[in-house]
């Protein structure tokens, strides 16, 4: 799968993802590329930080990466959370290729305030959803 497909799946799942919950689950989503020397590359932003977003991303991800592990050779389809995010901390990722990562905030809540409204049932399967798309077809950049 290249970008600009990639792009259009991830809104695509999302809006369903929001649909589920009835309001945004997520107001922040970024396509990092991580290379081999520990620098990233922003491919794609969409929330309210876009000029400080890549800058803080690596203080932004320190609870999300100490929840899921080394995800140096995740393929696709593997995604992760932290309920410790919060604020401007990181709360979930898709691995969408090699290397390349859909970030995802919630800039007013945590995973733990989202997950307790029911709604969240329902919603997390259309995340696993967007997920999957990655698995058989992942981000080549």
């Amino acid at each position: 799968m290249n970008l600009e497909s990639a792009i259009a799946r991830i809104k695509k799942s999302f809006t369903k993802l929001n649909e589920a919950y009835g309001r945004p689950v997520f107001d922040e989503i970024a396509i990092v590329q991580a290379t081999e020397v520990t620098t990233l590359s922003l491919k794609y932003y969409e929330g309210p930080r876009e000029a400080d977003f890549l800058n803080e991303m690596m203080e932004d991800s320190v609870a999300l990466r100490n929840d899921v592990g080394d995800t140096r050779n995740n393929l696709g389809g593997e995604f992760g959370f932290t309920r410790e995010g919060g604020g401007e901390g990181i709360d979930a990722y898709i691995c969408l290729g090699p290397r390349v990562f859909l970030l995802c905030n919630n800039t007013a809540q945590s995973m733990e305030e989202v997950t307790k409204d029911a709604r969240w049932l329902t919603a997390q399967g259309e995340f696993l959803n967007a997920s999957q798309f990655f698995a058989s077809d992942p981000l080549q950049l």
